[in-house]
């Protein structure tokens, strides 16, 4: 195609020639098989001079079209490489949605402002069956994690005590499980599995708290620890910055319920888009 769009715009085929850098005889060998597999001539050619036959130009119109769509697909290529366009769909764990998912998101959309991201709240077994069909570029889940998966470990993250930051029980470098029956906790629903390992944890210690108030999401957990409510129990970390939520801290539990792995998800490398990895990278970094 770029050999006859060349020819027409020259209408000499050895200008064209050297400005595509061949030789004479072999652009008019490639004109001519055009022209047979066509069964059409392009080109009427004179001793002086070569002018364009009314099916060469719908041929060269047609070409000037494709050759225009295959640099725009190029470019198109080029900026999703660079990282100037392209879509990035990530679902995470409620916990980790409610304590890091708005300050990485930040440094990403900061970073990459181009690129369209949908970010979502799934449960675990979704995070994973939804990064390995591809619904899902990463996710964020805790393991053990069985799929066959590129997997990251970002932290590990116990149930902790979580209060406001003027509650009694926020001074103590680890607070006795049993402080626990003398308050109003804010817990997720039985259906969730933290809190089904939260049960299992006040059970095996013997603890029945006195009263419970029971919410789905850990956002609205913590704006009522945050002021003052109450106090719940929740996957987190000692470094937690307070002042990013609401003055809400975390307090070990002692004896220390056990510990799980927060895992990066990705899928093969050759499935991997850009902005996947890029995202990747930030959540590494953040949690070195």
């Amino acid at each position: 195609m770029r050999y006859v769009v060349a020819v027409a715009d020259r209408l000499s085929f050895t200008a064209a020639a050297r400005d595509l850098n061949v030789s004479q005889p072999a652009l008019s060998q490639q004109i001519r098989q055009v022209e047979d597999e066509l069964g059409l001539q392009l080109f009427a050619r004179t001793p002086h001079r070569v002018t364009i036959t009314q099916a060469g130009q719908l041929v060269v119109d047609h070409a000037r079209r494709t050759l225009d769509s295959v640099a725009r697909m190029r470019d198109a290529v080029a900026a999703f490489r660079g990282l100037q366009r392209g879509k990035l769909r990530i679902a995470v764990t409620q916990s980790f949605n409610a304590l890091h998912m708005t300050s990485v998101l930040a440094l990403f959309l900061k970073e990459y402002p181009s690129i369209d991201v949908t970010a979502l709240e799934w449960s675990n077994n979704a995070i994973i069956a939804g990064v390995a069909d591809g619904t899902l570029d990463l996710g964020v889940a805790f393991g053990p994690i069985d799929a066959q998966l590129a997997t990251q470990v970002l932290y590990e993250d116990r149930l902790m005590l979580t209060c406001a930051s003027g509650h009694s029980l926020a001074s103590p470098d680890h607070v006795p499980i049993a402080a626990l029956m003398k308050e109003v906790l804010a817990l997720l629903t039985p259906d969730y599995g933290t809190r089904r390992s939260l049960d299992r944890y006040f059970e095996a210690h013997g603890i029945t708290p006195q009263r419970v108030i029971e919410l789905n999401t850990f956002a609205s957990i913590l704006k009522l620890v945050e002021a003052g409510l109450c106090v719940s129990v929740m996957p987190g970390q000692p470094n937690v910055d307070a002042s990013k939520h609401g003055g809400v801290i975390f307090r070990p539990l002692a004896p220390a319920p056990p510990s799980r792995s927060i895992q990066l998800l990705l899928p093969p490398t050759a499935a991997r888009s850009p902005a996947a990895t890029a995202f990747a990278s930030i959540l590494r970094d953040r949690f070195a």
